[in-house]
Formats: C-alpha cells, structure tokens, sequence
C-alpha cells in the first residue's frame, strides 16, 4: 500500500501496518484484504463503544478504504510492563479488566457457540478432535455477557495512567467460562507460571466450581490449535486438549 510521505510507521500485527500522522494512528490493511472484514472490525468497536464504558478506542472507516484511522496512544503493553519494568500486579490489572468486560450484556454481536460450532463442524480436524470439541461446547450453558475472547498482557496498553483494551475483532456474547478458557490456554502457552494462578484467582473473583470450565480448556485449546495453524502442533495445547 502506498503510504503518505507525512505518516510515520509504528508497528504491526500478524495482518495490519500501523502508521501516525497528525496525531492519529492509522491501522492500514494490504489491498487484498476483504473490505468486508474491515468494515466488521470496525462495526464491532463501534457497537463497544457505544453500548459500555469499556476503556476502548473510537475507530473511524471510510467506506471502501483498507484503513481505520484511530486515537493515537502512546503506550506500551503490559507485557512490557511487566517483563522489562518488573511491575507485579500485572496479573491483577488483567482479571479485573475482564471482569468489567463481563459486567455488559446482550450486544448486538454474534453469538460464540454458534460461530465456535461452525467452525468445528467446517474445519479439518479429525473426527476425535472434532468430537471432544463439539462434545465440550455442548456441555457449556449458552449465555449472552460480553466476551473479548483475546485477552492476554499484549492487548492491554498502559498510557502511564490508564489502562485500554484493545483488539476486540473476536468479541462475541457468550458463557465467560468460553473467555477465561481463551486467556487460560494463551497464558499456558506463553506464560506458563501464570496460568494456574490467573485461573485460580478469576474463578474465586466470580465463585465459579463448574466442570464447565475443563470442557472450555479444552474447547479453546483445540479453537487455539486452529488458529495457529502449527505443525508439529504445540505441546501444551495437546497436552490440554488430550488429557
């Protein structure tokens, strides 16, 4: 994509350049990237945005255009905060975040048991994998509280005064047992010595003793082996799926 000559690069993701100018932050797409995708991108923030009071960003779309232009941050993620400034309570900030994105409900967002089953049901997984991941959905209550289903240290920037959530492309109404499952399997891939301590400080913050939760590890971790598309698959998600 070709860049105005005034815009600065700042960063990217696994799709998306970033670049500043003026100012704002312009998340910018390749030219191939379905117009459709984005505009839904923003379509959900919008729908955030307007339904909470979430600490999220105002995106902006001009339609037809492969960018969103949004309120620049000048942040870091508490990844950094917590690997190079040694900041403690790094795991604490998260949970309670999550648990004001649990305090919203009914949004006009899809529905994750519906979307997780069709991609269950359309994926290439072999019949066993597939089973114990239809098997698990099926075994969780269907609910409608909002739900990030991304939510790890890397998608909570810190402005030196205040946190904001961001990448909310995979937010959905579900069971919160779906979310934690999703932050439970990240933290086991890469922060394994937090994982068992996030799960057990979350579940005691919202009194959940459900074997829900186990059917949701597994369900996610088999959604996180789809994802990342890896072979040999990744230990720890097999160990989670299989065990």
């Amino acid at each position: 994509m070709e860049t105005d000559s005034k815009r600065v690069f700042i960063g990217e993701g696994r799709v998306a350049k970033v670049y500043l100018q003026d100012g704002f932050a312009y998340k910018c797409y390749p030219a191939s990237y379905p117009i459709d995708w984005i505009a839904y991108e923003v379509d959900v923030q919008s729908e955030i945005v307007s339904k909470t009071e979430l600490p999220i960003l105002q995106y902006d779309y001009t339609t037809q255009s492969s960018e969103i232009k949004m309120p620049y941050v000048q942040g870091i993620e508490l990844t950094y905060r917590i690997q190079k400034e040694k900041y403690k309570n790094g795991l604490t900030d998260l949970i309670a975040l999550q648990l004001q994105v649990y305090k919203y409900k009914e949004l006009k967002l899809p529905q994750a048991h519906d979307v997780f089953l069709e991609t269950l049901l359309t994926s290439n997984l072999d019949e066993l994998t597939k089973g114990i991941g239809v098997s698990a959905l099926e075994s969780i209550e269907r609910k409608n509280t909002l739900c990030h289903f991304d939510l790890h240290f890397s998608n909570i920037l810190f402005d030196r005064h205040n946190y904001i959530i961001i990448d909310w492309v995979n937010a959905k109404l579900g069971n919160p047992v779906l979310d934690i499952a999703r932050t439970y399997v990240i933290l086991r891939q890469y922060a394994y010595r937090l994982s068992d301590k996030y799960m057990k400080s979350i579940t005691q913050a919202l009194n959940i003793v459900s074997k829900e939760l186990k059917h949701a590890v597994k369900l996610m971790a088999i959604l996180r082996l789809l994802e990342m598309n890896e072979n040999p698959p990744h230990q720890r998600l097999l160990d989670l799926i299989y065990s």
